[in-house]
């Protein structure tokens, strides 16, 4: 049975379906009636090859011609607004050197080394920092991790972690078992009276407050790690390490600096006796002066904090530029909504609730012209008004056509012969291209005043500008186009939540909406629930009213399950606020994570073991391999990451894990759920296996071994814990 192409669409007309074969027969067939001595019709004939030449012509036209309705769409669309994505800057924090104190304004300037060759050559990616920032002559070097320990351990060892302070940074996930904890040295080369201003970035933050405690000590004297007293004025703006923010600590002048452990060259009892390193061949000599973070898991389950980076002397930064003198953007006609654009596009989105708040506009009469700035609003107001309208994606203003003689119209209109400037404003250099590696940003640009930041010798990325993104192409814009002009930015279906969720930020790469959902039938006793109750698995309440909201950053493969910050979670949540049914309630959340255990049996060919194969690489192969598969933005058959409810088959699994044909084959595979990796009290208080299995925190028991695991509506898999997935290697006997 054939199948419309339509399905019920209206599918616009094919202005001119004829192929070049179909116009070659229609002026070969004209042949007999114009030229009836013409009768060698043969393909060698000049005059056929002309009559193939201008059906190839004729083609050309045609095609043109049949494109006419998709440039009527586009014609369309740009009357209605719709514009593509724009693009996305880079963002990075830049780390200040410092001969002596000093102060880096906002606005400040750092780029990569500028390429030779020429005229012709790529010119350097510039940053400009977001916030001002102190900086002190003071250097942060060293990172230790003691523990973990019992709350009332007097001994203990400690790691060297240069990946918490680079360069370059790095992720570092700190494991606290249950009813542990977990102690952060952070070493500085010099002591300092100042206020120590410390930026904590985390992808994976603590879970809700009351479960972990984050208290603040430092060294002091001759007193060991687990006994360092706490810093007397602190001022931590994470909330316990439960989201990004900022630590502001006052330390006390008894701040001493201690040795880790001893060199062969200090004499004996300098180093710390009741901490030692636990690798000793990896110790930490330095003298150092020492602010550590003692954080207390407080519940009875393991939990995991991902520490992005921690940072110090450094401001966040953007591959976007602040114009450094006003801008004439023209003069005014007197004429209603007259529009005027700006010289560089697209304005930056800074966080806030007002994103383009640093454009200002003026606009001046008189000889010599008087300047008034003008109100930036959202929706041209009735009657009079100071006011203008700004597109952020094609950069242009508009102003209003309120008539002062009929007294009719919305915001005022520039008077004719005024003139119109840009006294600020910040916009987009560039989008994937400033996406460079640590270390990069080396040469120390102009404040906005002019001039180099007095005191700063230096400057650098620590971790890599991450997150730009170049505009969006035009076939995915038309894709998104019905979509958004269907949606009318506001929110009231599922499928509408989860655009709108993506829309927000370039950061959602997964977004799905859970409506509410009512059980069918009372729970296993009748304890639990009745039939009728709203959902409450995995701690998501779905009831009438409520829409939950998945989503998920893509935070690289070395974080096996990205979690969403707390300020992805608040933007989200403010963009869908604005568009939501007033009588609902939206709750955006992060992703309830299903591991999959994964069973592998590998036939290893003898000649492969001959020449060199080595099994245990061919299973750390196959682990990462698995690990890729299912991980969660990144896995998946396409490499395109999974979606919230979709299962897992062995099928899939089979074609990408698959050995080199000369090393051997896949025998056995299989796969099955582990325990999940969220757990909401009261539905299972003991976190137990069986209390999975009896549905009492999932709505059906976990899939044992077999060809597919099954999912719940409201889970994203990924790969559970490495020693937990089965790889067998068997060299068959000859």
């Amino acid at each position: 049975m054939t199948v419309a192409d339509d399905r019920g669409r209206i599918v616009p007309p094919n202005l001119d379906d004829r192929s070049w074969q179909d116009l070659v027969d229609e002026m070969r067939a004209l042949i007999p009636r114009y030229a009836p001595q013409w009768t060698d019709h043969n393909p060698s004939d000049l005059g056929v090859a002309l009559i193939e030449l201008f059906a190839w012509l004729a083609e050309g036209v045609v095609f043109r011609l049949n494109r006419v309705p998709e440039k009527n769409f586009l014609a369309f669309l740009n009357l209605l607004g719709v514009t593509r994505d724009p693009v996305a800057p880079a963002g990075t924090f830049l780390t200040f050197t410092a001969g002596a104190k000093s102060t880096v304004p906002a606005g400040t300037r750092a780029q990569t080394v500028p390429p030779s060759g020429g005229a012709g050559a790529v010119p350097p990616i510039v940053f400009e920092t977001d916030d001002d920032v102190t900086v002190l002559p003071v250097a942060l070097t060293d990172a230790l991790v003691v523990g973990p320990f019992a709350t009332n351990a007097t001994s203990g060892t400690y790691v060297a972690v240069k990946d918490l302070v680079g360069p370059p940074a790095a992720t570092y996930p700190l494991t606290l078992p249950a009813n542990q904890v977990s102690q952060v040295c952070l070493g500085f080369d010099k002591a300092s009276a100042e206020e120590v201003l410390l930026r904590l970035r985390l992808y994976r933050p603590a879970p809700g407050p009351g479960q972990v405690t984050a208290a603040w000590v430092y060294s002091k004297g001759t007193t060991e790690p687990l006994a360092w007293p706490a810093v007397p004025t602190v001022s931590d703006s994470t909330a316990a390490l439960t989201h990004d923010g900022s630590v502001r600590l006052t330390l006390p002048g008894d701040w001493a600096a201690q040795q880790p452990t001893v060199a062969p060259t200090n004499p004996p009892g300098t180093g710390w006796s009741t901490v030692t390193a636990s690798d000793p061949n990896a110790t930490v000599t330095r003298p150092r002066f020492w602010i550590g973070v003692r954080v207390a898991n407080t519940t009875g389950v393991p939990l995991t904090i991902g520490v992005d980076r921690i940072l110090f002397n450094a401001a966040p930064a953007h591959h976007a530029l602040s114009i450094r003198a006003a801008e004439a953007l023209g003069g005014g006609t007197g004429q209603p909504f007259q529009v005027v654009p700006l010289a560089n596009r697209p304005l930056y989105r800074q966080p806030g609730t007002a994103p383009y708040a640093h454009l200002a506009v003026q606009v001046g009469t008189g000889n010599p012209a008087v300047f008034q700035t003008w109100t930036q609003v959202a929706d041209l107001p009735a009657g009079p008004g100071q006011v203008y309208k700004v597109d952020p994606v094609t950069a242009e203003v508009s102003f209003g056509n309120f008539d002062d003689q009929t007294g009719l119209g919305h915001g005022s209109m520039p008077p004719a012969g005024s003139q119109i400037r840009a006294l600020t404003y910040r916009y987009v250099v560039g989008g994937a291209a400033g996406n460079v590696a640590a270390g990069r940003l080396t040469v120390l640009g102009p404040t906005p005043q002019g001039g180099l930041p007095s005191g700063i010798t230096a400057v650098t990325n620590l971790a890599p500008a991450r997150d730009g993104a170049d505009e969006e192409p035009v076939d995915d814009a038309l894709r998104r186009a019905p979509q958004q002009l269907k949606i009318r930015d506001r929110a009231i279906t599922a499928a509408d939540f989860e655009f709108l969720a993506a829309e927000a930020t370039n950061d959602v790469v997964i977004a799905r909406a859970l409506p509410p959902r009512l059980q069918d039938a009372d729970a296993p006793g009748g304890t639990a629930w009745k039939r009728g109750d709203p959902w409450q698995f995995a701690g998501i309440q779905r009831a009438p009213g409520v829409v939950n909201v998945v989503v998920v950053p893509d935070q690289g493969l070395a974080v096996a399950q990205p979690q969403p910050t707390p300020d992805l979670v608040r933007t989200v949540q403010a963009h869908l606020d604005q568009r939501r049914d007033l009588t609902g309630r939206v709750v955006v959340t992060g992703p309830r994570y299903l591991p999959v255990i994964v069973q592998v049996d590998l036939i290893v060919w003898q000649r492969a073991i001959d020449a060199g194969a080595d099994r245990n690489q061919i299973k750390a192969d196959t682990l990462a391999r698995i690990k890729t598969f299912l991980h969660p933005t990144r896995g998946g058959a396409n490499g395109t990451g999974w979606q919230v409810e979709q299962p897992v088959f062995v099928s899939d699994l089979f074609s990408a894990i698959m050995p080199n044909e000369d090393i051997g084959f896949i025998s056995g595979l299989q796969v099955k759920a582990d325990i999940p990796a969220y757990h909401f009290p009261p539905l299972n208080p003991a976190g137990t296996a069986g209390n999975y299995n009896a549905g009492l925190e999932r709505p059906f028991p976990l899939s044992p071994l077999g060809a597919t695991v099954r999912v719940a509506d409201y889970e994203l898999v990924c790969a559970a814990a490495d020693n937990l997935h089965v790889i067998t290697t068997t060299v068959p006997a000859s």
